[in-house]
């Protein structure tokens, strides 16, 4: 007559057998049991459970959306700061003036604010003096400090950012609980893919090209901010149901940086900005206010900032 045997002994003869990579003997090893005797467990477990209840659940890296209530609040957004140790950029200097001025709510730091050009895919400039990620992470904590505290703090993910993970997953994936990811970083901010301020979507980037803003408001179908293309522009979408923007905020770094070597110099449309959201007491969105270089200087509601 054979022993009838608890529910949880036999998940956790399961459990053990999973974690142990589905091999048997290792299993009956680590938890001190004869092979003969681990097995019969396991046969039994199995004939009860699916192991598939036990096996490792998919899931997004870092969450795909968060959503913040903004009624009668204020976010403040600004991205593509690609830090490099050395000044602070002004465009950077002008953000903090700005949340300082008016204390938003939420802060948001709409992707690339790392720049992480020795963990890039792309080839490198022969004599480079590219940082390495440890200054590049220890100077972005330098500049987050000047900033205000704000109830809500985001990182959305930009591609640049992404290359620090991404390089360990591809080159040593085994010291991933080691070396920690990016988000671990920066303990105070959180990480994600994209935030929703009420029904107005932050992400790094959404659709690309000159007529970047038109398309993401378009094939958003709702009011979108994004950075990337290091533009600073606003389409507005007008029809039936009303208003929505598709927003650029052009870059908190400088665009003259050694980090954007790869342009050689040419003209570009990239341009220092970024832009404070105010919403009203029923949680809609008034027009966005940019901050704008202007000849050398940032502007802010028709004001120079110092």
């Amino acid at each position: 007559m054979s022993i009838k045997m608890p529910d949880s002994l036999l998940r956790e003869t399961i459990q053990q057998y999973v974690d142990c990579g589905q091999n048997t003997a290792l299993a009956a090893r680590l938890s001190g049991v004869p092979s003969e005797t681990f097995r019969s467990r396991l046969m039994r477990a199995l004939a009860k459970f699916n192991v598939d209840e036990f096996l490792p659940k998919a899931q997004w890296t870092y969450p795909k959306i968060i959503q913040v209530e903004m009624a009668g609040k204020t976010a403040l957004i600004g991205g593509d700061a690609h830090i490099w140790p050395g000044p602070v950029s002004a465009m950077w200097k002008a953000f903090c003036t700005v949340a300082k001025k008016v204390r938003p709510d939420c802060i948001v730091l709409n992707g690339d604010i790392l720049d992480g050009a020795r963990v890039s895919r792309h080839a490198g400039v022969l004599g480079s003096r590219a940082p390495k990620i440890s200054a590049e992470i220890d100077a972005c904590h330098d500049w987050l400090k000047m900033l205000p505290l704000a109830k809500h703090t985001h990182w959305t993910i930009g591609n640049h950012d992404m290359r620090v993970d991404n390089y360990l997953a591809n080159n040593a994936p085994e010291l991933e609980d080691y070396a920690g990811r990016l988000r671990d970083r920066f303990p105070n901010w959180q990480f994600s893919y994209s935030v929703m301020l009420n029904d107005v979507e932050v992400r790094h980037r959404f659709r690309g090209g000159i007529h970047a803003t038109w398309n993401n408001a378009l094939h958003a179908g709702l009011t979108i901010v994004t950075n990337h293309t290091h533009q600073l522009q606003v389409y507005a979408v007008r029809n039936r149901n009303g208003s929505h923007w598709g927003i650029e905020t052009g870059m908190l770094g400088d665009p003259q940086s050694p980090a954007f070597e790869y342009t050689e110099g040419a003209p570009s449309r990239a341009i220092e900005g970024f832009v404070l959201l105010t919403f009203d007491e029923e949680g809609h969105l008034l027009p966005p206010e940019f901050c704008e270089m202007v000849r050398g200087r940032p502007v802010f509601r028709g004001q120079y900032l110092a």
